[in-house]
């Protein structure tokens, strides 16, 4: 069995969250203002389409668990 096939998938949404934590850590580590919202607002773009994901797909929205 290939190495990245014993890796457990993730749900689309899962993945998109993790892309939208991606770009939350690159935000904390931008040099300039400018910078770090390009990369917040492109993390909530992630986590909005991650919602989307999950709705699609019948489960609870992030959105959900924080309420």
């Amino acid at each position: 069995m290939p190495a990245y096939q014993s890796i457990p998938e993730f749900d689309l949404s899962e993945k998109y969250h993790l892309k939208a934590v991606g770009c939350e850590r690159q935000a904390e580590h931008a040099t300039d203002q400018p910078t770090e919202q390009e990369w917040r607002e492109l993390a909530a773009q992630w986590h909005s389409m991650a919602d989307q994901a999950a709705t699609m797909s019948g489960e609870a929205s992030r959105a959900e668990f924080f309420r």
